[in-house]
């Protein structure tokens, strides 16, 4: 009977042994995977954060560019007023000088491109998914959506052109004597030193050159309202960027 009972108590605390090294086993190994679960955390927010600090650079250039590009199109808008405002006066070849200056920038034109390097790396590497803020997120899509189809517009809009009508007004060696590429675009044309003679003054081809300086005037306009709204949106999305990632 009482090797039976020291048998008994033997049995007993084999089981404790190996419920003990079985509950330790499974406190390391969930452990383990506590810790390996937290270091991939950390490491997924630290390039959050850099890829953070990456677009935030970018929208910083983004929005010096739109600053100037929207001077530009306010500055051309003007221009394009004074074109329509000298052939309104009676003596067309009289102010043929102004005529050449202002319908030089009928074609005149700066597009926008946005920075791009970091949101390619972001989606060919699949690291949008860093970014956990779902509405940081989707502004930072939008943004990008809105960029592409601001340009593809610009893109059509610079596509037509009416080389034919300013033929027949312009003489091509007066034209292209004012015109040049210049670092600054606000430089690439002079006001004429020399006088100048319009091709013709028939009304009905000076109104249809009237009609296309106007087409593109309005699209000069467009485009300065939709990258007006861009860079308030791009605005908001810098202040949540740096105030979601402590940013300077």
């Amino acid at each position: 009977m009482e090797v039976h009972q020291h048998g008994h108590v033997h049995h007993q605390n084999k089981w404790k042994e190996y419920l003990f090294q079985f509950l330790m086993l499974f406190l390391a190994v969930t452990l383990g995977f506590v810790v390996e679960n937290q270091r991939e955390h950390y490491i997924e927010h630290q390039r959050e954060k850099k890829f953070a600090s990456l677009l935030y650079e970018d929208f910083r250039r983004d929005t010096a560019l739109l600053n100037r590009i929207i001077r530009v199109k306010e500055w051309r808008a003007i221009k394009l007023d004074s074109l329509a405002y000298f052939f309104d006066l009676p003596d067309l070849q009289g102010n043929a000088a102004a005529i050449y200056y202002y319908g030089s920038f009928v074609d005149l034109s700066y597009g926008f491109a946005p920075s791009d390097a970091t949101i390619q790396q972001l989606r060919n590497s699949g690291s949008l998914r860093y970014f956990r803020n779902q509405r940081l997120y989707n502004a930072i899509t939008n943004y990008y959506s809105q960029c592409k189809w601001y340009q593809s517009v610009e893109d059509a809009n610079n596509s037509i052109l009416n080389q034919a009508v300013i033929a027949k007004i312009f003489q091509a060696k007066s034209f292209n004597s004012i015109v040049s590429i210049t670092p600054d675009i606000m430089d690439a044309v002079r006001y004429p030193k020399s006088s100048m003679q319009l091709l013709t003054t028939d009304k009905s081809i000076l109104n249809e050159f009237l009609l296309y300086a106007n087409s593109k005037n309005l699209t000069n306009d467009l485009a300065m309202m939709v990258l007006r709204g861009i860079r308030t949106d791009l605005t908001k999305l810098i202040d949540e960027l740096k105030n979601e990632y402590n940013l300077k």
